[in-house]
């Protein structure tokens, strides 16, 4: 089976998506180093910084959720792909079609019920304790990772469904075995333009 991502009118859309996530949770990695480094100069300092634990609390659960959701962009969540492939193909099939309806029903009830709490928490007024921020900005992150999810769900089942088949060690020899090609081939080439002068 070919590994190559399938061209779809979709493709452009998911890779914007993608980038999206992408920068979104390298940011908040960003903002949560630079809390914690706060954190320890502080205590070296001896200065109070009360919000601090809060709000690193806070940008890791923005963190997770949005690499959680990200990491269903080309399958590369969670699978047992070494068990499942010594199934027949029948079965293969089943459990394919088993993680789809698996994850997506997960992520749909993650999607209305993180809601439901984001928005109780707003209808409450509910702040945070140290770092006064309205508590449903974190609360939100369920639903948007959730959601996330189901888009990375669909952007794998439409352009990249060979990832359940294939394994982690599989990827990277084909990832060694292209890198090797690119690299024979740039040999020929300097040693043509050698041969020629």
């Amino acid at each position: 089976m070919e590994r190559k991502r399938k061209e779809t009118p979709f493709n452009k859309p998911f890779d914007i998506i993608e980038k999206v996530e992408l920068a979104f949770g390298g940011a908040t990695l960003a903002i949560l180093f630079v809390i914690v480094l706060l954190q320890i100069v502080s205590r070296l300092l001896n200065i109070k910084l009360t919000w601090s634990e809060e709000a690193t609390r806070f940008f890791f659960l923005w963190m997770m959720w949005i690499s959680v959701g990200t990491g269903f962009n080309h399958c590369e969540s969670s699978r047992v792909t070494v068990f499942v492939n010594m199934m027949p193909k029948v079965v293969q099939k089943i459990c394919h079609a088993l993680y789809y309806i698996a994850s997506g029903a997960l992520f749909l009830v993650m999607v209305v019920v993180g809601w439901q709490n984001a928005m109780q928490q707003l209808a409450m007024g509910e702040m945070g304790s140290a770092f006064r921020v309205p508590m449903w900005l974190v609360g939100i992150a369920v639903p948007i990772g959730a959601a996330i999810g189901i888009l990375g769900l669909v952007n794998t089942g439409l352009t990249e469904s060979w990832r359940l088949t294939t394994t982690a060690e599989q990827l990277e020899a084909d990832a060694l075995v292209e890198k090797a090609k690119a690299e024979f081939a740039e040999e020929n080439t300097q040693k043509e333009g050698g041969d020629e002068q």
